[in-house]
């Protein structure tokens, strides 16, 4: 061990006359350790809260989409099979969507409630683009989209049983409309009363299930029906969408994966991704997780600082050491790397004590939900936490790197001292 290290650790150590400095540079140590802790706890929740916001808006937002340009209705069969063969693409399949009304009937066949709703058609099957929705149902099977389902109506005051397709809403706009599982619903083509001309284009339908996403704007709108089905009532409807939409193996790979079909579909198609819809939502997270990163570093910052007045008092206290240092040949630099090395100790033991503690907080909360919220408020009943190392080196290196820097003027100081004039007149 090189004798800087070794005397930089000797000038830390508190003497009976020295004790004050000593408290001084244990505070150091404390607000490096405070400042690097709620740092990456931070960043673990604030990356936990983004990673699940994402994951419940991509839900029921396609990965990628891809429509005629001019709106029209093409045959999916053939870009279909193109797009299966892309490998980072995992699922492909068609859908249509629009806007709706959705109306309940009472018990007397008197339509009820009303509420607007995004009607989503979608193939059934083996359709793996679908995975989220099967795994927030609550209640009926992806199956009932598919099958007919015998339900007593009242038609004219009369009830007769009708075969009706199944439809699945979310859990919010099932208590909207007081709906359950086995009622009748109706969806009405806003389209096709905006003109006023002949009748509206309706059709019925029965709850075959409700899902639950956590989002209130998909729990409170969306419809899934067949796609056979959607395309029936939507047939006229200039505000119809129709294409594929595909999910991929990783989401991220979204941008570079749209650039490869829009190449490969041509001009008269349109393809979008899941980055572009949710655009100014991705940024405002990451602006606001940087912002709350430079804030927090401020503790940090305040810590560096105490660490420039504990290695002033010690360059003050050790006058005379470092001038028979230089006169027994010290040089220069290495007299400065002494300061240096009490400035990268305390920056590195802070640091390794409040990036674990942060590390260990962090897993202890996001593995056994420590801190609940109430549901009626968030999307999650507790804390959601994401560990990645990147966040943890990167504060540490942040850290680290400050504490030195701290350590850069009392290095020069002591650096310039005359051992000459130190002597004459100490």
């Amino acid at each position: 061990m090189r004798f800087e290290v070794l005397i930089g650790l000797r000038y830390l150590r508190a003497r009976r006359r020295e004790r004050f400095v000593s408290v001084i540079a244990l505070i150091s140590l404390a607000g490096v350790t405070l400042g690097t802790f709620v740092l990456t706890v931070t960043l673990a929740v604030m990356s936990g809260f983004q990673e699940d916001l994402r994951d419940r808006l991509l839900a029921f937002t396609p990965q990628l989409t891809v429509e005629r340009a001019d709106g029209g209705i093409f045959n999916t069969a053939e870009l279909l099979r193109r797009l299966e063969a892309i490998p980072q693409v995992s699922a492909v399949a068609p859908f249509v969507t629009s806007q709706v009304m959705a109306v309940a009937s009472t018990e007397s066949g008197v339509p009820g409630y009303v509420s607007g709703g995004t009607l989503r058609g979608v193939e059934v099957g083996n359709n793996k683009v679908l995975t989220e929705l099967r795994n927030t149902l609550e209640s009926g099977s992806l199956a009932g989209l598919s099958e007919s389902h015998a339900v007593q109506i009242v038609d004219h005051g009369q009830r007769r049983t009708v075969d009706l397709p199944g439809a699945i809403i979310g859990r919010s706009l099932a208590y909207d409309l007081g709906l359950r599982v086995g009622d009748p619903m109706i969806l009405i083509s806003p389209a096709s009363l905006a003109n006023g001309l002949g009748a509206p284009r309706l059709k019925r339908f029965v709850v075959a299930g409700y899902f639950h996403s956590g989002m209130y704007e998909f729990d409170a709108s969306l419809v899934f029906v067949n796609l056979k089905n959607g395309r029936a009532l939507l047939a006229d409807d200039p505000q119809l969408q129709s294409g594929l939409e595909a999910r991929l193996h990783n989401l991220l790979d979204a941008p570079k994966v749209r650039a490869e079909v829009q190449k490969m579909a041509g001009p008269d198609f349109k393809v979008s991704d899941w980055t572009q819809a949710n655009a100014p939502l991705f940024s405002s997270l990451k602006l606001e997780k940087l912002t709350d990163f430079l804030v927090l570093l401020l503790i940090v910052l305040v810590a560096a600082f105490n660490i420039i007045a504990t290695l002033v008092m010690v360059v003050m206290e050790r006058r005379k050491e470092i001038a028979i240092l230089r006169a027994m040949g010290a040089r220069a630099r290495s007299v400065a790397a002494i300061f240096l090395c009490e400035g990268a100790l305390l920056g590195v033991v802070g640091t390794v004590l409040g990036v674990t503690s942060g590390f260990l907080a962090s897993y202890l909360v996001g593995r056994y939900h420590l801190i609940h919220l109430p549901s009626d408020l968030f999307m999650v009943s507790a804390v959601p936490v994401r560990l990645y190392p990147l966040n943890f080196l990167i504060v540490a290196m942040v850290a680290i790197l400050l504490c030195v820097a701290a350590a850069l003027y009392p290095a020069l100081e002591a650096r310039s001292l005359s051992p000459v004039e130190v002597i004459r007149y100490e």
